[in-house]
């Protein structure tokens, strides 16, 4: 068991869903886990006390919710405290596993809840969970669960595998719905409202053809996502990276869904993919990028060396997916953020803005 890794969930505990003054998620507990799988338990401890510096606090829990009103508190923000009261009870009750399956299924449909955070949250929580079991990291699942109900949103529609097309072909024809637009506010706002508002969307995100392999379908779906990034990276890499992490989360929560839930849980992953598209993405994926790679020690260096958590976990999430599926997007992607991120350092929020590497 790793020591590293329960260290920095004792000291992320009673941390809220959210970076201080921003909104930005809480990666703490993400990164602290991708860390420990990127073989970099050493850097856990100190880089969880610089980052906890910035979290907010978990606010308390105000009224219970229980197995009959749980449905009116889905995707109300300020009932977070009361979600981990909850899932803490619930799985003081029964084994993680099936309260991570009965939950799942309720949340699925919410996979772009938070930017897809719940869904990764999740996922890092429980990869820790298959290398140990304790009190710890009981705790963290089910505050990921709680983040996921809490932040619950929905696209409209259900997502269908009726068409006849590979992620990558789809891609290209996602209608790039805000082209040249400014982006303004937090990305899990802007994509549901500009998504929401397309009619082309739904029918765009349909012409994927039915996957034989939920886990070959993740592959191509990670590589296109990577492509995707690359193709955007001077202009929106900050969104765009998650095109690779969601799906590429969801293959850590595959051995632990029920058989029937796979297709569905691919689906709503690749609505997401296919709306961020939409969103943030102003051109069509390609071979836009230099398919030499950092060393893979180089790029885990410099991964932890920005202290970005977005850095360390795009590269635990691309030399994972590289290992299933050796294609260079993988390693230039990841290459590309952390490359950006060192070129960037003394930059004014302004321009990190404007460069799409933080938000306005």
């Amino acid at each position: 068991m790793n020591q590293a890794l329960d260290e920095a969930l004792e000291r992320l505990r009673g941390t809220g869903a959210e970076v201080k003054g921003g909104g930005d998620p809480n990666h703490g507990p993400m990164a602290a886990e991708a860390l420990v799988a990127l073989g970099r338990a050493d850097a856990v401890v100190k880089w969880t006390d610089r980052y906890r510096q910035v979290l907010g606090a978990m606010p308390a829990a105000t009224a219970p919710i229980d197995g009959e009103n749980w449905c009116g508190a889905l995707g109300t923000i300020s009932r977070l405290g009361d979600w981990v009261a909850f899932f803490r009870a619930k799985l003081a009750e029964g084994p993680w596993p099936a309260v991570f399956a009965e939950w799942a299924g309720r949340l699925v449909r919410g996979t772009v809840s938070a930017g897809s955070h719940g869904l990764i949250r999740t996922a890092h929580a429980i990869r820790a969970l298959e290398e140990a079991e304790n009190p710890l990291r009981i705790e963290e699942l089910g505050v990921a669960l709680a983040y996921w109900a809490a932040y619950y949103r929905e696209f409209p529609g259900v997502p269908r595998f009726a068409g006849t097309l590979d992620f990558d072909a789809a891609l290209r024809q996602i209608p790039l719905i805000m082209r040249g637009q400014a982006r303004r506010g937090m990305p899990r706002e802007v994509i549901l409202h500009a998504a929401k508002s397309s009619p082309e969307l739904p029918a765009a995100i349909d012409r994927v053809a039915e996957p034989a392999s939920v886990d070959a379908a993740l592959s191509a779906l990670t590589e296109a996502g990577a492509r995707l990034y690359l193709a955007n990276a001077t202009r929106q890499p900050l969104v765009l990276l998650h095109t690779v992490t969601a799906p590429a989360a969801l293959r850590l929560l595959l051995p632990h869904l029920p058989a029937a839930m796979r297709h569905t849980a691919l689906a709503y992953v690749w609505q997401v993919v296919a709306a961020e598209c939409a969103v943030y993405a102003d051109e069509i994926a390609g071979d836009h990028y230099d398919a030499t790679p950092l060393e893979r020690s180089v790029l885990v260096e410099w991964a932890v060396d920005t202290a970005d958590p977005h850095a360390i976990k795009l590269s635990e999430a691309c030399l994972r997916e590289f290992r299933l599926n050796p294609r260079p997007a993988y390693l230039a992607a990841a290459g590309d953020w952390v490359t950006r991120l060192r070129q960037s350092r003394s930059w004014s929020d302004a321009e990190l803005a404007a460069a799409g590497i933080a938000f306005r």
